[in-house]
């Protein structure tokens, strides 16, 4: 909702259109609003449809089936809708899409969150071989990203880095690379 020519989520933390079937068998996102120094900070933390059931990258056919991008696509549209809402009531909004996307930074799926520059994948930001949160097979890939509003991307000194003290090693924590982004709003 606008508040006095601001951006406000009617409650916070919530979830992002919760009887979308979207999110049917799937974690639904969780929005927060956050205010540091006076100044907020919208944060939607997100873990789309894992990529369980597609076919490896050495399977038998190729380019290989990912029957999981269906469900991930509607889930990708959902979030951006709401990220868009949210730039229609205060354009300047500082908004954060995160978390597990299950995607990489060049996919559809992070096509549709980008939208129309509504949103920016943080980790382009990286030099090509930096650019993995996970391990798979060898294959080191993008699955986490935070992606970023304008008003972030361009109006504030960004610092955006992926710690890799998961992926690369087998005695590892998790499976997935924590990412750290700094910036002050």
């Amino acid at each position: 909702t606008k508040v006095h020519g601001k951006a406000q989520l009617t409650a916070s933390p919530g979830r992002i259109d919760p009887a979308n079937t979207a999110w049917t068998s799937s974690r639904k996102p969780l929005a927060g609003e956050f205010v540091f120094r006076g100044k907020t900070v919208f944060v939607i933390a997100n873990h789309l449809n894992s990529k369980g059931g597609d076919q490896g990258l050495t399977a038998q056919y190729q380019p290989p089936a990912r029957s999981s991008e269906t469900q991930r696509h509607l889930q990708a549209t959902a979030v951006n809708s709401f990220v868009n809402e949210i730039l229609k009531a205060q354009k300047n909004a500082d908004v954060l899409a995160l978390g597990d996307m299950n995607d990489f930074e060049f996919s559809d799926t992070t096509k549709i969150l980008e939208g129309d520059g509504e949103l920016w994948s943080a980790i382009k930001s990286l030099p090509k071989s930096e650019r993995y949160t996970y391990d798979y097979q060898g294959n080191q890939q993008v699955l986490d990203q935070i992606l970023v509003s304008p008003s972030i991307r361009k109006g504030c000194d960004l610092d955006y880095d992926s710690v890799h003290i998961n992926s690369e090693f087998s005695d590892q924590v998790s499976d997935h690379d924590p990412q750290v982004l700094r910036f002050r709003p």
